[in-house]
């Protein structure tokens, strides 16, 4: 099963700019994108036109749906999305966090589905549900925003225990706005004091592996540098690799033994940030 996630920086944006390219190339299974910067009833026109229009091809193919939750206080802001392909997850179920102040904004999208147990007995034939979390963590380039991304991060923390206590297993994705470590980052020195880089941030952001979820890429690759999702594009940083690495796949440490791989696909263009990807073996 190949997952993605993408900051897309506008969906409406992004289409003109290479995605659908892109899908038919990895043929995702699952692909959450975050910042869709489309309300309701935008989003639901793009759809209805991607369905009808010359992207039709693709959709009838590989048979995907979508399911999102966008932001209804601001026009061209914030939003997530979670496209599936419909022929391998017939029964799905989809939610916000429940939690007004940040579904008003479209912060997360949750998918709920089945998906084969791997077991030694190939005659069994059982699944088991896999919950994916599709978050858009806020920003906190104004001071009081802080507080406001502090709480969310919390909500999804309680949102994520509350999933395990009901035995789901859990993948949580997308722009969490927050490096784990110095080695995240091309400049850590310059950026103590930016958000992204604040200790309290980031105390909050390591507190998510407490609740039994592993950040892949630096459980495969510890000690790899230079490697990032983000790149300010006022200043062309991507030409120069001055990048931020916040895009994160975590999986529930249940399943971990059957990640295979997690991949930056720094050669994907269109948004500041690049998608990133994980196979697990079902």
């Amino acid at each position: 099963m190949k997952l993605y996630t993408w900051n897309v920086n506008g969906i409406r944006a992004i289409s003109k700019k290479g995605f659908w390219n892109f899908m038919a190339t990895h043929q995702p299974d699952i692909l959450a994108v975050q910042e869709i910067k489309a309300d309701q009833g935008t989003f639901e026109k793009w759809w209805q036109d991607t369905e009808q229009g010359f992207e039709s091809d693709l959709m009838t193919e590989f048979n995907y749906g979508v399911v999102w939750n966008a932001c209804s206080i601001k026009k061209g802001y914030s939003g997530t999305a979670i496209f599936y392909r419909k022929d391998k997850f017939p029964n799905i179920k989809s939610y916000s966090l429940g939690v007004s102040k940040f579904d008003d904004e479209g912060r997360t999208t949750v998918l709920e589905l089945e998906i084969p147990t791997k077991t030694n007995d190939q005659i069994q034939n059982k699944t088991q549900n896999l919950t994916i979390i599709n978050c858009y963590y806020p920003q906190g380039g104004r001071p009081e925003r802080i507080p406001f991304k502090l709480e969310f991060y919390q909500e999804v923390i309680n949102l994520v225990n509350r999933l395990k206590t009901e035995g789901k297993t859990v993948i949580l994705c997308g722009d969490m706005n927050t490096t784990v470590a110095d080695i995240d980052l091309a400049r850590p020195k310059q950026n103590r004091k930016t958000t992204g880089c604040l200790p309290e941030e980031r105390e909050i952001l390591n507190s998510l592996f407490t609740t039994g979820s592993t950040d892949v890429f630096r459980f495969l690759y510890p000690d790899l540098v230079d490697k990032y999702t983000y790149w300010d594009q006022i200043t062309r940083a991507r030409d120069r690799n001055v990048g931020w690495r916040i895009d994160y796949f975590l999986v529930d440490n249940n399943i971990l033994n059957q990640v295979t791989n997690c991949e930056h696909h720094d050669q994907v263009f269109g948004s500041d940030h690049c998608p990133v990807s994980v196979e697990i073996e079902i």
